[in-house]
């Protein structure tokens, strides 16, 4: 085997995909009931939430997501296989402070965003300033999940249900401890998300990755959806094709805890009638929690692990996974297979300092 992928996400299944378009031979190992990843999780916004607050490097890695889910939208259904649902409905985001920033922003990066009356997107707004970027879309992410593992299917590669319980260098590559025995791969990837920090540890290894949950609430189809997605500080709403309205997301660091908490619930419930007052009364139907892989940045790390050629690391996305994981997969593929990638790496990059022994 060439690559060994531990972790299921988004994007280790899109990195998947990449190596083997290329010619290599991979296996992806993954935990999805015990440790599912966070990309089923979130909402499947295709921009940063409020972009401008970010870093030039994490911008980077988002400009062509949605170009590039479309491509593989397109191919799922070349395929004959249940399509993405990519939505441009646009991003309207009501009373936000820092317009000016905003604006230069997107004049500096060439992106569609202009100042309106919320109520000419979304008449139930009107009265209120808003920020309007109408070409940013939303997918359904836990079809992307599903429609990654089933072309990886179709190219004869199963995504594995076992954890890996640690990694060791050896001859010729890394050697895998799994529950079923030993597996050597070449090369290594470790894209298991707020579950990374660990494989690296027995390494003498620190990666500052940790768990953060959010979770979500699912209204039905019980009352007239906006025409958009509606975003404010304390929260978002997606419609949805069939009506249904998803509302996130709640924050908590630290804690790997995924079953859904009432104090979420009342929380969620404020935010969905603050975003779409028609949703006041109306009664949920799913609640959910994921963990996000945070860390102390805005971007990720994407890279070789420093001392340990062969062994690569991908994770630390934070809430800005979906949007990022095509970009972030061209990178680890191309480091992967020794190529320099169109995307400068080095913002991304686990230097010494930052993965130091504790």
């Amino acid at each position: 085997m060439d690559v060994g992928i531990i972790g299921g996400g988004v994007i280790g299944l899109l990195t998947a995909l990449k190596l083997i378009d290329q010619g290599a031979t991979v296996q992806v190992f993954d935990q999805p009931m015990s440790r599912p990843p966070a990309s089923w999780a979130g909402g499947g916004i295709l921009s940063p939430l409020f972009p401008w607050r970010y870093s030039a490097a994490l911008t980077a890695l988002t400009m062509n997501a949605q170009r590039a889910y479309l491509a593989l939208d397109e191919r799922l259904g070349q395929q004959h296989l249940p399509g993405l649902e990519v939505s441009p409905s646009g991003l309207l985001m009501p009373s936000v402070d820092d317009r000016p920033e905003a604006m230069r922003w997107a004049a500096r990066q060439e992106i569609k965003l202009c100042m309106v009356d919320a109520g000419q997107i979304e008449p139930r707004l009107s009265g209120e300033g808003a920020l309007w970027m109408p070409q940013v879309g939303h997918i359904r992410n836990p079809r992307l999940v599903a429609g990654l593992v089933r072309l990886l299917h179709q190219a004869g590669v199963f995504v594995e249900d076992q954890p890996v319980l640690a990694i060791e260098r050896c001859q010729h590559g890394w050697r895998l401890q799994t529950p079923r025995g030993m597996v050597q791969a070449g090369r290594v990837l470790i894209s298991a998300g707020a579950w990374s920090a660990p494989l690296l540890a027995p390494l003498g290894l620190r990666l500052p990755v940790i768990p953060v949950k959010g979770e979500m609430l699912l209204y039905p189809a019980a009352v007239p959806a906006p025409r958009c997605m509606i975003l404010r500080d304390s929260g978002y709403l997606i419609p949805r094709r069939d009506g249904r309205m998803l509302v996130g997301s709640t924050v908590l660091p630290g804690v790997f805890d995924q079953r859904p908490s009432a104090a979420a619930y009342g929380q969620l419930e404020s935010v969905a009638r603050n975003l779409w007052p028609p949703l006041a009364g109306i009664e949920p139907e799913a609640h959910w929690a994921g963990l996000r892989p945070g860390s102390p940045r805005d971007c990720p790390f994407l890279s070789e692990v420093p001392g340990n050629p062969g062994l690569f690391i991908a994770t630390g996305h934070y809430r800005n996974g979906l949007v990022c994981a095509p970009a972030s997969a061209e990178i680890m593929a191309a480091l992967i297979m020794g190529e320099t990638p169109a995307i400068d790496p080095a913002p991304y990059s686990l230097s010494p300092s930052s993965s130091s022994p504790p």
